[in-house]
Formats: structure tokens, sequence, C-alpha cells
């Protein structure tokens, strides 16, 4: 899909590790220049031996890309740079701000001198704005950003996702953005300067509990740890842990499951997750998992399509039948660390090419083969007039229909209309997207009122279409004739049944851009089984990583599985253009989305495999970094979660100590003689230590303002961030002087804010911010003026699609 591209590499961290392994696996020519003793990731854990080469986490990360050395600090090794650059389409950089520029390689002047470059900047807060100097470890970016203030139990602190989840998420959105990007300059000739922050893509995916303090000012906290609701967490069972994520609809599957069909006929259980039935099976799931093993469970469920999950670590992923079937764990020999598996990359494409599996190169393997390509290749420049091209949106001119509901599936094609897309959305006149109707409105206004919904709708049209009546199919399908791109989350088999599947459409719009979203794929044992973002995030992998130090495996406080393959199908959609774009044709990509987390944590497959395990469930602690927890500072001003008159004056600080300056940052913010110990001197004796430490450092914040004891220690070069809760984020002096935050108002919920898309193109206008559609809004204009329909092929539709008691009353459309 990417043949011919031709990357530079100048990533300092995984994010942009990530982003170009992503585009690697795809075809890319991918060149990671690392500094003479390795890239800074081939220092972290996990690792085989002392070696830069026997880095696991660089094994993964590094998988598919050529190695060139060079030290941006010399002539020699600026020019060998800019020479690499003089000849690529895209560059990843994650420096901090400025500090590529005080090398001499300068991103605003090499965008001038090669127009049609990308330029991917990948960093913690930004280019920009009063936190731009600010360092972060993933421990403080997933504080900065919101979501670490959602994940934990009410009564401990909050707790950190396993690994490099803040990362890894903002390298997957940069893969996105770049493929965006490439795109964009293939059809205008003109290249950007991408800004991504880490801070902001996490504020960006904070699922409802961001949009309502971004529209009511209601504060959201760890409410609920692992139990939201008895139909939505994660329980004990006979052997350990079983999950569960049952959306209203799927409460009779689940009390046929647990042995009690006869709540199916009591109204105060039609959807399980009234506050009433809610607690009468807060008792019965328990009762009923706590009898039987986590095995028994899942494959007793999937008789009643009930959706419980398995909860399996890394070794239990590496035998999983269902991922053994697909084939998703590919084996590469590498040259220092042996045979090992990769997981396969988060898309699929036709009918089954997963991406290239090749292995991580050595430092500085490919030395003298670039040294010697760049001796024989003479780079051109390519001119274009920025001042007339540039004034587009990256996606000006690409028409989409929407088939996704919830949040997976509009995550992912909002990013799509930010950036100019027309996207349709497409809904049934009796079945709106359930997030409409989660809090229980069943007619308008109120089911327009949703401010989840709200929130990843903004910028589409929405259409209401009952499919399942030859009028509404016939009219879908004269919009699709004159669409791009159609999308789905459907579970699999639904597509080929309702006559909607790639083979059908493809009838309609040969070169149309299909992609898929089911939860397991299509092939394999696991295709058949149903998932909503808890249950990805389970099957995936990551839920058994995290945890309290000796507790149960822990939920990330976020459908986490949602976002992630939102921003893959976005990147998807954009791949498939830019192929089109140079061959003509259209395509058909899938992401199964439980695969997608396996690619979240890669390092820790690879560490299990290869006999090096990484420690599972350690809190807020690092394997290796110390001083690194969370710690509870002076109490706030009362916050209030109006929806469940809960109060919160808690307020958290994260530190992260990643080196030997910032320990003595550290000590001398904190100005106490008890850090002087001689048995602190080193990261392993401050690691073997570290309660004592946290005591300290403990008692110092108990008396602080978190926001100012994070810039104190900012300022001393240590890595902190305050714990931003949603309504933290909604305020935050950062955000806003980044223009992230903007007013929005919606008619029928008023004036209130939204975020920003967190891909940042420079050159391209800000992406505006539309209210969402109403249900149904714009049925009629859209099939007038996209799918070529009469007033009286209109008024035959209405008559034909459905009675008028079938309507959502008070709907328009």
């Amino acid at each position: 899909m990417l043949h011919g591209i031709r990357v530079v590499e100048l990533s300092t961290e995984v994010g942009g590790a990530f982003a170009g392994r992503l585009l690697a696996a795809y075809g890319a020519d991918v060149v990671v220049v690392e500094p003479p003793g390795g890239h800074a990731i081939r220092s972290l854990p996990p690792r085989a031996g002392e070696s830069p080469d026997d880095s696991i986490l660089f094994a993964y990360l590094g998988a598919g890309k050529r190695s060139i050395t060079a030290d941006l600090d010399s002539v020699a090794g600026r020019d060998l740079v800019l020479r690499l650059i003089a000849r690529a389409d895209v560059v990843i950089d994650s420096y901090a701000p400025g500090a590529l520029a005080s090398k001499g390689i300068d991103v605003a002047r090499l965008i001038e001198s090669y127009p049609r470059l990308l330029v991917c900047s990948i960093t913690p807060f930004g280019q920009d704005g009063p936190r731009a100097g600010w360092r972060a470890t993933a421990l403080t970016a997933a504080a900065a950003g919101g979501q670490m203030s959602m994940c934990g139990d009410p009564d401990k602190p909050p707790l950190k996702t396993a690994g490099h989840q803040a990362h890894y998420q903002a390298g997957l959105h940069a893969f996105s953005a770049i493929t965006t990007g490439l795109f964009a300059a293939t059809k205008t000739g003109i290249g950007d300067w991408l800004d991504i922050s880490m801070q902001e893509v996490q504020a960006s995916t904070l699922e409802g509990a961001g949009p309502i303090a971004l529209f009511t000012g209601s504060e959201a906290g760890r409410t609920a740890g692992n139990k939201p609701f008895a139909q939505w967490g994660i329980h004990e069972c006979a052997d350990g842990y079983i999950g569960v994520a049952a959306m209203p609809r799927q409460s009779f599957a689940v009390y046929d499951c647990i042995g009690h069909p006869e709540l199916k006929d009591d109204p105060a259980f039609a959807s399980g997750w009234s506050p009433d039935a809610n607690e009468v099976l807060g008792v019965l799931i328990p009762e009923w998992t706590a009898e039987r093993t986590a095995a028994d469970i899942f494959e007793y469920a999937a008789g009643f399509r009930a959706p419980f999950a398995m909860i399996p670590g890394p070794r239990e992923l590496l035998e999983w039948p269902g991922l053994k079937d697909v084939e998703f764990w590919q084996e590469v020999d590498h040259a220092r660390l042996g045979r090992h598996p990769l997981p396969s990359a988060p898309i699929q494409w036709g009918e089954g090419w997963r991406g290239d599996a090749k292995p991580a190169p050595l430092l500085g393997q490919h030395n003298a083969d670039i040294r010697a390509e760049l001796a024989a290749d003479a780079p051109g420049t390519i001119g274009a007039d920025t001042a007339i091209q540039a004034a587009r949106l990256a996606l000006d001119g690409v028409r989409v229909i929407d088939m996704t509901a919830v949040w997976a599936g509009p995550y992912g094609t909002r990013f799509l209309a930010d950036h100019g897309a027309e996207v349709v959305k497409v809904e049934g006149p009796s079945f709106a997207d359930p997030v409409r109707t989660m809090g229980g409105a069943r007619s308008a206004p109120e089911i327009n009122q949703s401010n989840y919904f709200n929130e990843y709708n903004r910028n589409k049209l929405g259409v209401s279409l009952d499919i399942k009546q030859p009028a509404g199919m016939e009219a879908l399908k004269r919009l699709i004739v004159g669409a791009d791109v159609f999308i789905e989350n459907w579970s699999s088999g639904v597509a080929e049944r309702i006559g909607l599947g790639y083979n059908d459409l493809k009838k309609l719009r040969p070169d149309i851009i299909y992609v898929s979203m089911p939860g397991f794929g299509h092939t394999g044992r696991d295709a058949l089984r149903i998932g909503f973002g808890p249950t990805i995030e389970q099957m995936g992998g990551l839920v058994a990583l995290q945890g309290y130090e000796g507790d149960a495996p822990h939920r990330s406080g976020i459908s986490y599985g949602d976002p992630v393959s939102g921003t893959i199908a976005a990147g998807a959609v954009a791949m498939a253009l830019l192929n089109r774009e140079r061959t003509g044709q259209g395509c058909y990509a899938v992401i199964p989305q439980r695969d997608a987390i396996c690619s979240l944590i890669g390092e820790f497959v690879l560490a299990e495999a290869l006999g090096h395990p990484l420690p599972l469930r350690i809190g807020n602690s690092d394997p290796v970094m110390a001083p690194h927890n969370v710690y509870r500072t002076r109490d706030t001003e009362p916050r209030i979660a109006r929806a469940a008159g809960i109060e919160f004056t808690d307020s958290w600080l994260t530190i992260a100590v990643d080196s030997e300056d910032a320990w003595a940052g550290l000590k001398r913010v904190l100005g106490d003689d008890r850090l002087d110990a001689p048995a602190y001197s080193s990261m392993a004796g401050r690691h073997a230590n570290r309660e004592q430490i946290d005591a300290v450092i403990g008692a110092w914040a108990s008396r602080r303002d978190p926001a100012d004891a994070a810039a104190e220690l900012q300022a001393a070069g240590v890595c902190a961030a305050s714990v931003l809760t949603c309504l933290g984020v909604a305020t935050d002096a950062h955000l806003e002087a980044r223009g992230f935050l903007r007013a929005y108002e919606h008619p029928d919920t008023g004036p209130g804010r939204t975020t920003l898309s967190p891909w940042r193109f420079r050159r391209r206008p800000v992406p505006p911010a539309h209210a969402a559609p109403r249900f149904g809004e714009h049925t009629r204009d859209v099939l007038q003026r996209l799918a070529g329909c009469s007033e009286a092929d209109l008024d035959a539709f209405a008559e034909r699609q459905v009675t008028t008691d079938d309507l959502i009353p008070g709907a328009a459309g």
C-alpha cells in the first residue's frame, strides 16, 4: 500500500517509533536515524542483555525498518540527515520543540525547500503553548490528558495503563494523520507540518465524560472502578476473572446465559441498566461467574451471543486459537535475538494481507547501503502554488457513507469529517445510534441532546433510512454510487446478509473503498463473537497487564478498544485513498478491533516469547525507573459529578525520575536531606528503596497544589504532571492557549465547548466545528443533492419506508 514512500524517522520515544513501524509494515521504506549509541528506546525494558541490539522493545518497534547512525551534533551527521530528508516523502520527528532546529535541521525551512514533504512532529504538549518545553514519560503523559483520572478504584490513586499507552496512542494518531497528509500531498502537490500533541490525543479520547465536562462543567471520576454496571465490568470467577460488556440490547442474552430467562418478562429489566435492575444483576452475575471457570463461561456464553470475555495475558495470547487461525503472529529471525513472533499490523487488506513482517535492524546495520544510495541519488525539489492549494482541508472532496454506531466507528469518521470529507451518517428511522438513547431518551428533542453523541459526530450530515425496506435500500445504494468510502462496524456476516458486502458495493461503484470494523475479524473461530470497547481491551490482552500491585486485572476507564480502532480506521481510509490516487483501484480493508489492541502491547508478548517477561500489574511503578508514582496533593474546592450527585476534592501529581539529572533536580526542589542517603545514588538503589522515597515525596506533595508542583519540578528537569480530570482538561490553560478548546453550539443543547482535532496541519485551515446532526436532519437534502432524488421520489420513499408508528416520536426525516 505504501510502496515507494520514503520515511526518515528521527524519533526519540515510543510514539514516533510506532508510527514508523506501521508505515514500514505497509511497505514504506523507513530509515530510522539513530545516535551512535543507539535509539533511546533501546535502553528501555524489556531487554535480553546489555547490548543495544538486545532491546526487545526495539525488536518490536524497529521491525521492518533500516537503521543508520548519525551524530546530529556534528556537521557530518547533520549533513547526512539533510541529504536523507531531501529524498524523503515523510519525516517523523519526536525531538523537543526547537531541538532539531538548534542542530541545523529546521523543519519550517525544510517544508519550504521541499513543498511536498510531510513532517510529523510528535511531542508531549505540542510545538507551542506554555508547556511546550515540558518532558513526559508514559506515566506523566497519561496524567496530563485526562485518561488516567478515569482509571482505577475510587478509594485508591489513579492508575496508569500498562506499558507506553499514551505514546502508542500518539503513534497511532501520527500514523493516520501521516497517511491523510500523504493523500493530500499526492492530490495537491503540497506537504505539511503536522503537530501532534500527546496531551491532545489523550484529551480527545475521554468517551462520554469528556464531552459532558465540556458542555455542562460536570466532573467525572473513578466512581465505578472495575464495575461501572453489573453488565459492564470485571467479575471474579472460579479460576480468576471474567469480563462482560453488554449494551441494553444484549441484556436478554445475558439473562438467558446466567440462567434467569424470566427477567426478560419483567419490565424493570428491559435494558438491565436501570438502577433497580443493576442492583439485582450485581448479585446474580457474580454468583453465577463464581461457580465457573473463565474458559467455561466464555464457551457457554457464545451459545447465547452473550458478550462475556476472557482476559488473556501474553502467554495465553501467543497460544490463543483464534489468533492462530488467522496467522496473527508472524515469525521473524532477528540477527541477535533469534526467531520471535511479531503481531500483525492492525489493518487487513483484501483477502488477508496484514502487512510485511521483517525483523528490526541491528544498530547501524544499513550504514553502508544507505550512504551508497545517497551517493548515487540526486534529489529534486517539487514546487507548487501553496497559496492556492493549501487553502483546502486535507480530505476536501471525499465523500463517506458512515454506517457505524456507538463510539469506535463514529470516532474514526469524525476525523474524516474534521479534515474536510463529506461524511453522511446513516441511522435507521426506528433505530437511532445507541449512544443517542443510552441515557433513556426515546423521542426528540431528547435523542438530539446526548453530549457523547454530539462530540463524536460533529461536522457530519445525518440521514434516516430504513434499509430493511426496498425503498430505503434503493436510496442508500444511490448514495453509494456517488461515494468514495463506505464504512461499517457491524458484526461479522451482517453486511453480506443484507446485501451490502464489498462485492455487492463494487457492482455499484467499482473503485469504492470499503472499511469494515468487526470486533474479531471475519475469519477464524472468534469471528462470530460480539464485543464492545471493554471486551476488546480485555480480549486484546491489555487488561491482564494492568492493575494495582497484587490485585485484579483492571479496565482502563474508557472503552479503550473503540478509539484505537477508530483511529486506525481513519488511517485505513486515507491509505486506501492514497492507493486509489496512485492506481485507480478501490479496495477492501478490515480492522479486527481485538487485534488492534494486541499491537499496543507488542513488547510484552515478545518478551514472553523470548523468555524475558515483563512484570504484570505493578500499579504505578516502573520496572526500572524510581521514583515513579502518583502522589496525593492538597485538596481542591469541591467538584461535582452532577448526574451521580458525587463531590470530589482529591487531586494528584505524577512524578517519573528517568535519569540522574532528574534525580538531582527532584532533590533540589524538595530540599529534604533524607533523599541524600547513599543507597539512593543509583537508579537500582532508588528502585530497591522506592517505598521510603515515596513516603518523603508524598509528605511534600500533600501540602502542594499539583499544577504548581508540576511546574516547579519541570523547571528542574523532572518529568511531572498533574492528573487532570475531565473537568481539568476542559479548563486547562495550556490547551486553551493552543486553541484546542473551542466554542461550540448545538441547537438542542445550546452553547458549550468541543475539542479541536489533535491532527494539526499547519499549512491547512483550522477544521470547522459544525454541530452534530439532529436525528435524520439532512435526509431530504442529502437524497436530493447526492442521490439525485426528486421531490416525488422522496415522497414515495417516505410513504414506502415505514409507518409513522415506527418512527422515533418527533424525529426529523
